[in-house]
C-alpha cells in the first residue's frame, strides 16, 4: 500500500493541475470513468518471476478535449484544449527493487522507490495517435531518465466492443541502466553475479493490446496484454541474462464504471 501512496498523490496533484485549467471555460461537459482491476507483472524490470498487483483506472475528458488518465502505474494530463493536438505531465511510478523471488538478484543493493516526471506531446487523428514522453526520477531511486516513443492504433469492433494496439519503444540515460542492470565489485561479491557496466541506449521495444467492453451503460470491462522485449545492456545484463528473461509481459483485467 505504501509503495502506491506516492502515485496516488500525483494522480490527485495532477487532476488539480486538470480542473484549474479548466476553470475558464464554462458549462464543460465532464466524462468520468473509474476502474480497478488486478493483474501480473514481473516482480523486478528483467525478471522471470510474477507478482500479482493492483491496476487502478481514472479517465476523466473535458468537453474542450483536456484529459486526465491514470491506468495501472502510470498518470497523463493533457492540458491542450485540441481535438488532435495534446502535451501535458505525465508521471510513471517504478516500485522498489528488494525482496525480489531470485536469490541472487535479491543480494544485489536495493534500488528505492521511483517516481518519473516529465512531459510529453502528441496527436490523436481519425484512430490512429502518438506521442513522445521524456520523463526525470524525481523520488532519488533510480535518478536516471527515460524518453520513450508511442504510436497506437483503435478499432471499433461495435458499439461495445474497443480494440485499442499500440507500440513503444525507450531509451534510457546511465543512471537508470546503472541502477537497474549494472553489476559493480561489490553486488558481485554479494550476489556471486559477474561484473557488468550498463551504458545508457535503447533498453526495450513493445506491444500492447486492450480490449474494452460495455455491454451496459454504465459498467464495463477491460482486458490488458503487454509485451515488452529488453535489448542492448538492458537485456545481456546478468540479472536478466543469467538469471531472468529479456521478453516480459504484464497482464490484468479490470471492473470499470462510467459516470
Amino acid at each position: 500500500m505504501k509503495r502506491h501512496l506516492v502515485l496516488i498523490l500525483l494522480v490527485v496533484g495532477l487532476l488539480m493541475i486538470s480542473i484549474g485549467a479548466n476553470q475558464s471555460v464554462k458549462a464543460q461537459e465532464t466524462g468520468i470513468a473509474l476502474g480497478l482491476g488486478v493483474g501480473a507483472a514481473p516482480d523486478y524490470e528483467g525478471s522471470e518471476d510474477y507478482e500479482a498487483v493492483p491496476i487502478p483506472y481514472v479517465n476523466v475528458t473535458w468537453s474542450n478535449h483536456m484529459s486526465i488518465n491514470w491506468l495501472g502505474n502510470k498518470a497523463k494530463v493533457n492540458l491542450i484544449p485540441s481535438p488532435i493536438w495534446k502535451a501535458g505531465v505525465v508521471g510513471e511510478y517504478i516500485a522498489e527493487r528488494d525482496d525480489v523471488d531470485n536469490n541472487r538478484v535479491d543480494r544485489l543493493e536495493d534500488v528505492d522507490t521511483s517516481l518519473m516526471l516529465g512531459g510529453f506531446l502528441g496527436f490523436e487523428y481519425a484512430n490512429w495517435s502518438a506521442s513522445i514522453e521524456a520523463m526525470a526520477d524525481v523520488a532519488d531511486g533510480n535518478d536516471g531518465a527515460i524518453v520513450r516513443l508511442n504510436g497506437g492504433y483503435r478499432i471499433p469492433i461495435d458499439q461495445s466492443w474497443l480494440l485499442s494496439l499500440g507500440a513503444f519503444t525507450t531509451w534510457a540515460d546511465d543512471d537508470y541502466m546503472e541502477a537497474y542492470f549494472e553489476i559493480d565489485n561489490r553486488d558481485s561479491d554479494r550476489s556471486g553475479l559477474d561484473k557488468f557496466g550498463a551504458d545508457s541506449g535503447l533498453k526495450d521495444v513493445g506491444l500492447n493490446l486492450a480490449a474494452s467492453f460495455k455491454p451496459w451503460r454504465h459498467w464495463g470491462l477491460m482486458g490488458l496484454v503487454s509485451y515488452k522485449r529488453l535489448l542492448n545492456d538492458a537485456e545481456d545484463s546478468p540479472v536478466v541474462d543469467d538469471e531472468g528473461n529479456e521478453n516480459q509481459f504484464t497482464g490484468g483485467i479490470l471492473v470499470i464504471y462510467n459516470f
